[in-house]
């Protein structure tokens, strides 16, 4: 059976009187790859700082192999975190050779320079990069760049190795590359791995175990509202092409195959199309009716299926049924990428 490596418990973390993240408990076992999903601002970051121990919580205990840090001792928490690493969503390269990048963190552990290279040499091999060690950084493609990042992070062994959207910013080829070199890690090395992700489909392929977060919470089930399309550009607009004639606004700089997440509070259903700055408005009918919490669930086939909560007394109020015909109406800014 696997050990216990992170653990947390009671986890919240404040900014302006907001609770960002809220955790009871999270495990991690070791040697195992963990994915973290949900949308922006659902506390993923947040909580991978905490776990990285980049930030402290305002609330709760983390362990690490059993033992409780201790928040107050710059020591204790430095020699913990020399055995985990992270890998940022955009990472920085000194401009210099691949060799160098990749042994600095050697370099200030005061590793021997025979060492060095051994480590540097393997790491290049485990992401693909053997005889790269003389190139300079700026003769890489943005793949290239990334798989350095992450031989740079394995050169030090560390027991966990932390990576924020580690394919958000890089082309399909090497979104496979990268995704091969996760596995790959993790099978040779056994090191833990936990990574945040946008993308569902990957965190399902290459994790033993999904967390998915919603406004700072773990949820045990997937919410409503959740899409899978293209973004694309046009006319200087940003859209998320669900179905062929459908397309919804967003907010984002994002391009390419993505999923999205709508609140379903932040649906307004109405009979009539009404005048108002949100730029997405969609014609359906009521394909599902269900009470939740004392609220009232409606499902609306609109093209594809979305999810709206209304109160007890509009829904009595607008003599709504199955069948009939409304009008789903939400801003872009409320369409969040997941």
């Amino acid at each position: 059976m696997n050990k216990t490596i992170l653990k947390i418990r009671n986890i919240k973390k404040i900014y302006n009187n907001k609770t960002v993240l809220d955790v009871d408990c999270l495990d991690f076992q070791e040697g195992k790859i963990y994915a973290i999903v949900g949308p922006n601002g659902s506390g993923k970051t947040t909580l991978l700082n905490i776990l990285n121990l980049l930030e402290n919580p305002d609330e709760g205990q983390t362990f690490f192999y059993g033992q409780e840090i201790n928040y107050k001792s710059n020591y204790h928490i430095l020699g913990i975190r020399r055995q985990m690493t992270l890998v940022n969503q955009n990472p920085f390269l000194f401009h210099s050779t691949v060799y160098d990048n990749i042994a600095y963190g050697l370099k200030i552990r005061g590793i021997p320079s025979k060492i060095q290279q051994n480590r540097v040499r393997n790491a290049l091999s485990m992401v693909g990069l053997s005889g790269f060690e003389k190139r300079k950084v700026n003769q890489l493609s943005g793949g290239e760049a990334q798989r350095v990042v992450i031989a740079r992070a394995l050169v030090i062994e560390p027991k966990i190795l932390f990576l924020d959207e580690p394919t958000a910013n890089i082309d399909q080829r090497h979104i496979d590359v990268v995704e091969r070199i996760i596995k790959k890690v993790n099978k040779e090395t056994k090191t833990t791995i936990i990574f945040t992700t946008h993308d569902l489909s990957q965190a399902y392929r290459l994790a033993d175990e999904v967390v998915s977060f919603l406004e700072g919470k773990i949820i045990k089930e997937v919410p409503e509202n959740i899409l899978r399309g293209e973004i694309i550009e046009k006319d200087g607009l940003k859209w998320f092409k669900v179905a062929k004639d459908i397309k919804i606004a967003i907010v984002t700089e994002k391009v390419g195959m993505a999923y999205i997440y709508i609140d379903p509070k932040d649906i307004i259903l109405s009979y009539q199309r009404f005048q108002s700055s949100a730029r997405n408005s969609f014609s359906g009918r009521i394909i599902k009716i269900a009470e939740k919490n004392h609220l009232i669930k409606l499902e609306v086939d609109v093209g594809v299926n979305l999810v709206t909560i209304i109160t007890r007394e509009s829904f009595q109020d607008m003599n709504l049924n199955l069948g009939s015909k409304v009008y789903l109406t939400f801003k872009a800014s409320a369409v969040k990428l997941y």
